[in-house]
């Protein structure tokens, strides 16, 4: 099983919408809470593409972007969560197969968060 998480932190929120805009045909996306719906809190109904982009925040705290194979529960391949401003605990998902991750990691300068400022190339041939 692989799971690497690589640093995001570095993106704008401009870059995080294109980022969004500009592969999210090459994959599919779902949005869901990140636990038990909090108390009060309603959720949001099918959040459309323009709502999800206006929700965006480079800082937002479940921004992340993570690298899988054979993982137990999850497809292979990239799934990049965007946290919703306006909707705390809540969180848009962008799933990408595995063949981009180079074209991603050399365009938005990523780098895996484990390992400081390194990119690891994963042989994708042994699979």
């Amino acid at each position: 099983m692989v799971e690497r998480f690589y640093s995001i932190k570095h993106l704008s929120t401009a870059q995080l919408r294109e980022l969004y805009s500009t592969y999210r045909q090459q994959g599919w996306t779902d949005a869901k809470y990140h636990g038990l719906l909090p108390e009060g809190v309603n959720p949001p109904l099918n959040l459309s593409y323009e709502e999800i982009l206006f929700n965006m925040d480079a800082n937002d705290k479940y921004n992340y972007f993570v690298f899988m194979l054979d993982h137990e529960d999850e497809e292979d391949g990239i799934m990049i969560g965007f946290g919703m401003h306006d909707y705390p605990a809540f969180a848009a998902y962008l799933h990408l197969p595995p063949g981009l991750l180079d074209e991603l990691v050399e365009k938005y300068s990523l780098y895996d968060s484990h390992e400081g400022n390194q990119y690891i190339p994963i042989d994708f041939s042994k699979n």
